[in-house]
Parts: C-alpha cells; sequence; structure tokens
C-alpha cells in the first residue's frame, strides 16, 4: 500500500458538468528529441478549453517543462504542432503567438521601475499612448501596484515581484498565460496567498492558464484541467475530479493524491459485471468495474492493483470490505479531522493503512476494524503509460 505526499485538506476543485466551451488550446503529436538524443516529450496530444486553469504536474524530468517551453516557442519541437485558437503557431516566433510566460525568477528587468516594466511589452507592440494608458491603469488597479510604479525592482518583495511579473504578462492581454513554477522559490505562507492572488485573476480576467509545478497540493487547489506527465508521456489528461477519483493508471493513483493500494487476483464478475471480486493476501475484497479500459470478463484470473482513498476508508464494519488492522498513530490535526495510521498483516509481513476523517475520531484500541464500500475502490489496469514500469519498485517504493 502506498500514499503520495498530498496535503491532506485538498479537494479537487468543483467542475460544471456540462461544458460545451471550444478548446483554445490543441497539441498534437508534440515530441522534443534534444541533440544528444534525450527524447523530453514523447508523441503526446492534449486540449485546453478557453478560460480553463489547466496545470501540468509530474516528477522532476518528466517533460512538463520542456512542453511549456514549447508551446511559447522557447523550444522547437522536433515533431508535432501547437494550435492555439484554430491557427497552426508550431513555428511562428514568440512574439507572435499571444502568449504569456512567467518564470519561477520572474525575470524583471533590474534598471527599469514598476511601471516601466509592466509596459515594457506593450511599447514594443507600437501600441497608442492612450491604449497603453490605459491598460496600465487597469492592470496595476488589478495587482494593487499602484503604490509600487515607480519603484525599482530591487525594492520590492517576492509577493510584489510575482504581482509585477503577472502584470507585465497580462496587460498584453493574451489568449493563454503560460506560468512556470511561479511560486516554487516561496515560503509556504506567501505560496498560499499567492495562489488565492492567481484564482482570483484568472476569475476576474477569464484568461485561459496554463500552470506547471511539481506540487500536486498545487494543482488540486488550482486546476480546473489537470495533466499528468511521466517519462515525457501524459499519464492522464481530464478535469481535476476525474483524475483524482479515476485515474488512468496506477502511477496517477499513487501520484495524485494518498492512495491505500492493493493487489491480487480477479476471481469474479457480479451479474452484471459492475463489481469484481478480488482475493488478496488480506482476504477477499469487492471492487468497482467502473474504471476499467477492457471488457470486465477478460480480466477475470488477472492479477492487478486497486485503489481506496484514504477519505473512504471509515472505523468499524458496516462496509462491503472489512478489515482487521493494528493503530500504529493517531494524529489530530487542527481544523481537518483525524488522520490514523494502520498496518494490516500479511504472511509476508505488515503493510500501511491509512484512514482520514473530518470528524474528531476517538481511537483507544490498539486493534480496529475498518473498512470501505464497493463504489469508492478502483481497478488500476494499467501500472503507466510509459513502458518498463514497476508497481511496487517504480510507484511504490518497496
Amino acid at each position: 500500500m502506498s500514499n503520495a505526499n498530498l496535503d491532506d485538506k485538498t479537494e479537487p476543485k468543483q467542475q460544471a458538468t456540462i461544458d460545451d466551451r471550444e478548446n483554445v488550446l490543441k497539441v498534437e503529436g508534440l515530441t522534443k528529441i534534444y541533440p544528444d538524443g534525450t527524447l523530453a516529450v514523447d508523441d503526446i496530444d492534449f486540449q485546453i478549453k478557453a478560460g480553463d486553469f489547466c496545470v501540468i504536474i509530474g516528477p522532476s524530468g518528466c517533460g512538463k517543462s520542456t512542453t511549456l517551453h514549447s508551446l511559447v516557442g522557447k523550444i522547437p519541437p522536433t515533431e508535432g504542432k501547437v494550435i492555439l485558437d484554430g491557427k497552426d503557431i508550431t513555428h511562428a516566433p514568440t512574439y507572435e503567438r499571444d502568449i504569456g510566460l512567467v518564470f519561477q525568477d520572474f525575470q524583471l528587468f533590474p534598471h527599469l521601475t514598476v511601471e516601466e516594466n509592466i509596459i515594457y511589452g506593450l511599447k514594443r507592440m507600437d501600441l497608442p499612448k492612450d491604449v497603453i494608458d490605459e491598460r496600465l491603469e487597469n492592470v496595476l488597479e488589478m495587482m494593487q501596484l499602484h503604490e509600487l510604479r515607480a519603484r525599482p525592482p530591487k525594492e520590492l518583495s517576492s509577493g510584489q515581484k510575482q504581482r509585477v511579473a503577472l502584470a507585465r504578462s497580462l496587460v498584453l492581454e493574451p489568449k493563454l498565460l503560460l506560468l512556470d513554477e511561479p511560486l516554487g522559490d516561496m515560503d509556504y505562507k506567501l505560496q498560499k496567498r499567492m495562489e488565492r492572488e492567481l484564482l482570483r485573476i484568472h476569475r476576474e480576467l477569464d484568461t485561459t492558464f496554463v500552470y506547471v509545478t511539481h506540487d500536486q497540493t498545487q494543482a488540486m487547489r488550482l486546476a480546473d484541467q489537470v495533466i499528468v506527465m511521466n517519462g515525457g508521456k501524459i499519464e492522464h489528461s481530464a478535469p481535476v475530479e476525474e483524475v483524482y477519483n479515476e485515474p488512468n493508471t496506477a502511477f496517477v493513483a499513487a501520484f495524485v493524491g494518498d492512495s491505500n493500494m492493493f493487489d491480487g487476483e480477479i476471481v469474479g464478475l457480479s451479474e452484471d459485471e459492475s463489481v469484481a471480486t478480488v482475493q488478496t493476501s488480506f482476504g477477499e475484497f469487492t471492487v468497482s468495474t467502473a474504471n476499467l479500459h477492457s471488457p470486465p470478463a477478460d480480466i477475470v484470473g488477472k492479477r492487478m492493483p486497486f485503489a481506496v482513498r484514504p477519505q473512504f476508508v471509515k472505523l468499524g464494519g458496516d462496509t462491503d470490505n472489512t478489515l482487521e488492522c493494528r493503530v500504529e498513530d493517531v494524529i489530530y490535526q487542527s481544523g481537518s479531522g483525524t488522520q490514523v495510521i494502520l498496518f494490516a498483516e500479511t504472511d509476508e509481513g505488515e503493510e500501511e493503512i491509512q484512514l482520514k476523517s473530518e470528524d474528531y475520531l476517538e481511537v483507544d484500541e490498539d486493534r480496529v476494524t475498518v473498512g470501505w464500500d464497493t463504489e469508492n475502490t478502483i481497478i488500476l489496469e494499467r501500472t503507466s503509460v510509459v513502458d518498463g514500469i514497476d508497481l511496487d519498485t517504480d510507484i511504490l517504493g518497496k
């Protein structure tokens, strides 16, 4: 069993059930091979709807930054297309792409004031002075920078520099704003404040954001759509609720959020094939087949992993599946309930299980029965979209 390091308070953002917006960005067959032969991005396809806050996440070296810089034109792709608002911009120069980019280090001009940094791009566009002045005043008000307009960057805090960098991109009114780990060097409190600021700006402007980070907690708090990358490929691209509740692979289940992960042989199906019975070293469990890629009948007799999120694990036996566990630790988290670390015994030893509740739980016993319902358990038919990935060593770290 495994869990990813995701803040237990994090829950996916809510997404509208009906979405008929147009895709503002389409990426088709994007591939990047560097001169030394490194395959950084491997034939990926994805779309982003107009007005979405899309977050690209994945482990270091997965290709997310290369993908972002290919979109803006900083890195030319080896193959594939980048289509923005119906126009092929694959080989267009950066300044013609109608895309803004905010870096982690902000890249403000040190010899220019806040105001001069913000309007630098507008002046290069040769816009009329009245247009430049109007856009400047609007963005200064939005970003609350009026009092800082005459200061040089060296007199600004990290949060203020972040707002100036955002203002410099937003004042150009781009169709797409790309953000490359812009909060990575900030402390936790400032990160949280700037996340709220980003969400406010996104709501007010209805601009499409593409945000790259390695931080799953930011992804879950910010995103409408999540793209999970691994080894230069896309493991899953979908609304945040789907990625969290119906992960495409075992890698996604482990990387995005906490998961208790099991492994066993599929020994039977319900009459309507909506439920499978799995024989594990802990006994038999029933799991939903809704997440399968193959027809349920094709998986009978095969060994597969399945997962249940910690918030679906309950104390007591009034559930479809139950398990006897030893209590290792009970952690009371101020304002966010209780986390219980448990161990279940098998012939091979003990395996960790996590339970999380929004309520304050009294856990006085050394051993307890925990359980979860079938509908909250998902079969993970695919380990990963990357060939040669091993569940135990590469994903669970055993």
